[in-house]
């Protein structure tokens, strides 16, 4: 689970955090050419899985559910999704176009 933060609360079931002002999206292209997308795609999701851990059950749901998917299930769905993502914005673009 993640470390206390000070600014951290509850409020209305929600849980409130700050985002640091280096707190960005990192752009593969950035990092240097001899590089590891693999490990660093596990840390993130490693860092995201945390945040379910803190919910009281959580642990014993999750951990269900990992054995019933298949080894590659985040890679394809992810894959997925960024197509699908790729077609909208073309179609938006194409939408947005002004008549010739």
């Amino acid at each position: 689970m993640r470390c206390p933060d000070p600014l951290t609360e509850l409020r209305d079931g929600w849980l409130l955090r700050r985002l640091s002002p280096d707190c960005s999206r990192i752009e593969l292209a950035s990092l240097p050419a001899q590089r590891d997308e693999a490990r660093l795609l596990r840390a993130m999701g490693w860092e995201a899985g945390n945040i379910h851990l803190g919910t009281r059950g959580a642990g014993k749901t999750i951990l269900a559910d990992m054995k019933r998917r298949k080894q590659a299930w985040l890679r394809e769905a992810a894959t997925k999704m960024g197509r699908l993502v790729r077609n909208d914005w073309k179609e938006w673009r194409a939408a947005r176009r002004p008549a010739a």
